[in-house]
């Protein structure tokens, strides 16, 4: 007897936890596609369901299937239907929880809408849905399914209610979260117009206006018969050209480095080092090593080391990225270097980078300004959100180091390759 009466208690405790699990699992990833294949998962697994789905709100009047695992998954994926229709349909109207097998359902008169089980090639006999809630309104269904009439039952609907709380609150961080990057993107874009205007006005147009007036000086000098051209006043001219064509070969390239986004972030290093600096005359190195800073291939130098190299998640190769191209830039402009070098050190768990030159260094401030024109604050600000740190270390005549370490990486779960 006692047995009996133990056994609801052992079970709920079980399902409690189960559901512990399941929210530190769905609520530990802000990447919302790694959301949404959590809560499938934990789902598949809470309820042994054959399929789940969540559905989200697409346009006015349609849901759309926005993860999608177990039969037909391939098929539902990004398929629409109408909102109005089925049992998703109310559960996304009315905001409340159903469950349908072949006992009946807590909603009299609900049914299967059959259009999609044509496209996924599916018949659900039992049936699971849940709104997710988030802040009193209704931002998608969580759906769980099987083919037996009663593997998903009204015992099981409590369970996802709960699960589908923790999917509501994940999914509405994760949209958050993804939101305010944007608005960092879209600010940090604002910016980077605005410092290319500065660096046009400034280095550019300044150059030109020079040029522009010794010119028109020289002619009118030369018009008047008070002026011979000689080689020292051409030379001068022609240097303000280069200046020019330097300043304007270095904004074009921070414009369009489409290397980024086809190559990945040793591809577009290279292309940077071989379309700017080797043509102002710079030396340059790229080496990629592990973290004792060995080598990881000896043959893996220059183009070459472009091969075979785990892509990184696109905002940590565009920050890196924006980072070596600041610290290269200052090194062009400012430092007088004859020689730069690109290291990164791939460890176990987190990669570093270090922009190294020759030049003729600074004296380090320990509390430097705010407006200081290497832009230390914003690049250290790079760094951290990307979940590293940057340091500068320099000294007068023994050149410049701006290493970026402490950000996370994994090799076995790289998103791509290039080949």
């Amino acid at each position: 007897m006692d047995d009996e009466k133990g056994l609801p208690n052992i079970l709920q405790r079980q399902t409690i936890l189960a559901l512990n699990r399941f929210g530190q699992a769905v609520t530990s990833s802000l990447a919302l596609e790694d959301v949404l294949a959590r809560i499938l998962e934990q789902v598949t697994a809470l309820l042994q369901a054959e399929g789940v789905a969540i559905l989200m709100p697409e346009g006015g009047d349609r849901l759309k299937f926005v993860a999608v695992c177990g039969p037909g998954a391939a098929q539902l994926k990004d398929v629409t239907m109408p909102v109005d229709e089925g049992v998703v349909g109310h559960v996304m109207r009315a905001g409340e929880s159903v469950w349908l097998n072949n006992e009946g359902s807590n909603v009299p008169g609900l049914e299967v809408y059959r259009q999609i089980e044509t496209v996924s090639r599916f018949h659900s006999r039992s049936l699971l849905a849940s709104p997710l809630l988030s802040d009193g309104r209704t931002i998608g269904v969580l759906e769980a399914v099987h083919s037996r009439p009663g593997n998903l039952d009204a015992d099981d609907l409590a369970v996802l209610t709960a699960a589908a709380n923790w999917a509501a609150i994940a999914i509405a961080n994760a949209q958050l979260h993804e939101q305010t990057q944007r608005l960092r993107e879209e600010q940090a874009a604002l910016q980077e117009r605005a410092r290319l205007a500065r660096d046009l006005h400034d280095a550019v147009t300044q150059s030109l206006y020079s040029m522009s007036v010794l010119a028109g000086a020289w002619r009118r000098q030369i018009e008047a018969g008070q002026l011979q051209p000689h080689r020292d006043q051409i030379a001068e001219l022609g240097d303000l050209a280069q200046n020019a064509l330097r300043e304007v070969r270095l904004l074009i390239y921070e414009l369009r480095p489409t290397e980024l986004e086809e190559e990945g972030l040793l591809g577009a290093l290279y292309r940077r080092l071989e379309t700017v600096e080797r043509r102002a005359g710079v030396r340059t190195n790229l080496f990629i090593t592990d973290e004792a800073g060995q080598p990881l291939d000896p043959a893996m130098d220059g183009r070459e080391a472009t091969i075979e190299f785990y892509r990184l998640p696109p905002v940590i190769e565009l920050g890196l990225y924006r980072i070596a191209q600041e610290a290269l830039n200052n090194a062009l402009k400012h430092s007088g270097a004859t020689e730069v070098t690109i290291r990164l050190r791939l460890g176990q768990e987190t990669l570093s980078m270090e922009i190294e030159d020759n030049g003729r260094g600074f004296v380090e401030n320990p509390q430097p300004r705010p407006s200081a024109g290497f832009g230390l604050t914003g690049l250290k600000e790079r760094a951290k959100q990307m979940g590293g740190y940057l340091s500068v270390s320099s000294a007068p005549n023994r050149g410049t180091t701006v290493r970026i370490a402490g950000i996370p990486f994994r090799a076995r779960v790289a998103e791509e390759m290039v080949i």
